[in-house]
C-alpha cells in the first residue's frame, strides 16, 4: 500500500485491532483495504491481505447485495452466511456491512439502488465488514427445531393411537371369533382371515409404540430374557424374508442374564432393524442376528446383553452415519425418518445404546446394548 496511507492503517489497527470479531474494510470494487488480526487468523492467510478481492474469502454476490442495500438505505445491513474455513470445514457467521459514508458517485454506477450523491472523500466509499461466529447458536436452534418436530409428531402419534387403537382392538377380537367359528371346509377363507388379523395386530403394535414414544405412554419394565423380544420377531419376519429372497440366520446365546425390559417395545426395535435390513437388500442377501452377553471388566454383576443385526445390503453412506438416528432424517425417498429415531428412544429408555457400523456396497451392522440385571 502507498506510504502516504500508512497513517490511515495505523489508525485502523488502533481502532479495530482489539475487537473480538473479524473485521475488514472494503472499497466500492470489493477490494480489501484493511483487515484486523482476527480476520486473517480466521482464514489462516498472510498478515497483510490488502489489495485482494473479498471473493477470496466471502461469497461476492451476497456481499455485494448487502453493500447495495446498505448504500440504498443509508444504514448497516446484515445476513447469516455459511463460510468455508482454511481447514476445510465450515461455520455460520453473522455478517454485517456498515457504510462509512455515501459521498462517492462511483457507487451509482457500481451498485444498484444507490441514488445520486455528492462527490466526497475516498473514505466515503469504504465499507466495514464484520464477521461473528454464530455456529453454536445455529446448532442449538437446529436442535430446538428437531425437538419441537419430535414433540409434535409424538403428540400426533399419541392422538392417532388413541383414535385407532380401540377400533383395531375390536377388529382383532372379532376376527379371532370369526376364525374360530369357521368350519374345516373353509381352509382358504380361514387363511385370509388369519392374514387380516396378523396385519391388524401389527398396526395396533405400531400405534401403541408411537404413543409410548411420545412420552405419554408408560413403559412396564420386567425382568426378562431379551430373547423373548427377538424370537417372535424372527418368526414373523421369516415369511416376508423368503418372498424377498433374503436369508435370515440367527446365532442366539443359549443362556443370557435377564434384563429389565419392556418386551413389546424391544420387539418394535428389532422389527424395525430387520425391516430396514431387508429394504437395504432389494436383490436379496443375508441377515444375521446375533445375541450374547458382554460382562463388565470390573464387576461380574454388571454388563450388557448385545444384539447385532447385520446385513449384506447397500450400506449407509459415511456422510449419513452421524445423522441416521436423528428425527425426520431419512435416506429413503418415501421415508419419514422416524424408524431409527424411535428405536434410539426406546433403547435409551432401557438405559442402553444403539450404534451402526457400515460400509457402502458391503452392508451394515446395528448393535444394540441393554444393561443386564443380575441383582440377587
Amino acid at each position: 500500500m502507498p506510504e502516504e496511507r500508512s497513517s490511515d492503517f495505523q489508525l485502523y489497527d488502533s481502532l479495530f485491532g482489539a475487537f473480538p470479531v473479524a473485521l475488514a474494510v472494503l472499497n466500492h470494487e470489493l477490494i480489501i483495504q484493511y483487515s484486523n488480526r482476527n480476520f486473517t487468523k480466521l482464514f489462516a492467510t498472510e498478515t497483510d491481505i490488502a489489495g485482494r478481492e473479498i471473493g477470496s474469502f466471502l461469497p461476492s454476490v451476497e456481499v455485494k447485495g448487502l453493500m447495495s442495500r446498505a448504500c440504498r438505505d443509508r444504514k448497516p445491513k446484515e445476513a447469516e452466511l455459511k463460510l468455508r474455513l482454511f481447514h476445510g470445514g465450515s461455520a455460520f457467521f453473522k455478517t454485517v456491512i456498515i457504510p462509512f459514508g455515501l459521498g462517492l458517485s462511483a457507487w451509482n454506477a457500481r451498485l444498484p439502488g444507490c441514488g445520486q450523491a455528492q462527490a466526497g472523500s475516498e473514505l466515503d466509499s469504504l465499507f466495514l465488514v464484520s464477521l461473528e461466529d454464530v455456529s453454536e447458536r445455529v446448532r442449538l436452534e437446529e436442535q430446538l427445531l428437531q425437538a419441537e418436530k419430535h414433540s409434535v409428531i409424538g403428540h400426533m402419534a399419541a392422538s392417532i393411537a388413541h383414535e385407532l387403537g380401540n377400533p383395531l382392538s375390536i377388529m382383532i377380537t372379532s376376527l379371532e371369533f370369526l376364525r374360530q367359528s369357521l368350519q374345516q371346509s373353509h381352509d382358504e377363507l380361514e387363511e385370509h382371515v388369519d392374514i387380516i388379523q396378523q396385519n391388524a395386530v401389527r398396526m395396533h403394535e405400531l400405534l401403541t409404540s408411537l404413543s409410548d414414544m411420545s412420552g405419554l405412554g408408560r413403559f412396564r419394565f420386567e425382568r426378562e430374557d431379551i430373547r423373548k423380544a427377538i424370537i417372535p420377531v424372527l418368526s414373523f419376519v421369516g415369511k416376508m424374508a423368503e418372498k424377498s429372497g433374503v436369508t435370515i440366520k440367527s446365532d442366539l446365546a443359549s443362556e443370557l442374564p435377564p434384563c429389565l425390559v419392556e418386551v413389546r417395545q424391544l420387539r418394535q426395535v428389532f422389527l424395525n432393524l430387520l425391516k430396514n435390513a431387508m429394504e437395504a437388500m432389494p436383490k436379496g442377501g443375508t441377515i444375521t442376528v446375533r445375541c450374547g452377553y458382554s460382562p463388565d471388566e470390573i464387576s461380574a454383576k454388571e454388563g450388557s446383553v448385545t444384539v447385532e443385526v447385520e446385513d449384506t445390503g447397500i450400506g449407509v453412506p459415511s456422510r449419513d452415519l452421524e445423522t441416521i438416528f436423528k428425527p425426520f432424517y431419512s435416506t429413503k425417498q418415501k421415508g419419514m425418518g422416524l424408524g431409527l429415531s424411535l428405536c434410539k428412544g426406546i433403547v435409551e429408555k432401557h438405559g442402553g445404546s444403539i450404534r451402526v457400523e457400515s460400509q457402502e456396497g458391503k452392508g451394515s451392522r446395528f448393535i444394540v446394548e441393554i444393561p443386564s440385571d443380575q441383582a440377587l
